[in-house]
């Protein structure tokens, strides 16, 4: 559209607009085209409708309307205002973490694996992880680095709150269960 206003009534101006609308919408990252557009304007023409409001009686003899405007703008227009919002406050709680403790690598012992054929059993104390509680409540386990390292996840936590390394390289987990802090595990190998 070259010109920058256009008026109310002239030729084709409802699909000038639309046109426009729809430009500054996507302009703005809503995908919006002009077919949705004009369901819109239906709908609000039907709105007035109902509420007994002829919607070109109220409009007057000429209109002129810059498609520059801003939205607080058209709304003046209207005969309204958009409402604003505050920002909301966020209050975010860090907690103090040592990465030394998360990122440490604990080496499982070799009395704690048993392998048979195919599979490894493996015991692990976790009784004194205090993100783990007792019935594995929101704990995944995730076989990382290849296979080799076995890391524990907490629901709600971006990184593994222990990683094991596990000695050899497995498949996948095929079973765990957490009783009393003691993780068994039986894993493919």
């Amino acid at each position: 559209m070259s010109e920058k206003r256009f008026t109310a009534g002239g030729d084709d101006w409802e699909e000038k607009l639309l046109e426009q609308l729809s430009k500054m919408f996507n302009d703005m990252g809503m995908k919006m085209d002009t077919a949705q557009l004009k369901t819109m304007m239906d709908q609000i023409r039907s709105q007035f409708e109902t509420m007994g409001l002829d919607p070109e009686k109220m409009a007057g003899e000429k209109i002129e309307l810059n498609l520059e405007a801003t939205m607080n703008d058209l709304a003046k227009m209207m005969g309204a205002n958009l409402p604003t919002k505050e920002p909301a406050a966020v209050e975010v709680k860090t907690e103090e973490v040592s990465e030394s403790d998360n990122e440490k690598l604990i080496p499982v012992s070799e009395d704690d694996i048993y392998i048979n054929d195919d599979e490894m059993i493996l015991t692990i104390d976790c009784s004194r992880v205090d993100e783990i509680d007792d019935g594995g409540e929101g704990v995944e386990f995730i076989l990382t680095n290849g296979g080799s390292v076995l890391s524990v996840m907490k629901e709600g936590r971006p990184k593994p709150v222990r990683k094991y390394n596990i000695g050899k390289v497995v498949k996948s987990i095929d079973e765990w269960s957490l009783n009393n802090g003691i993780l068994d595990m039986t894993l493919k190998i």
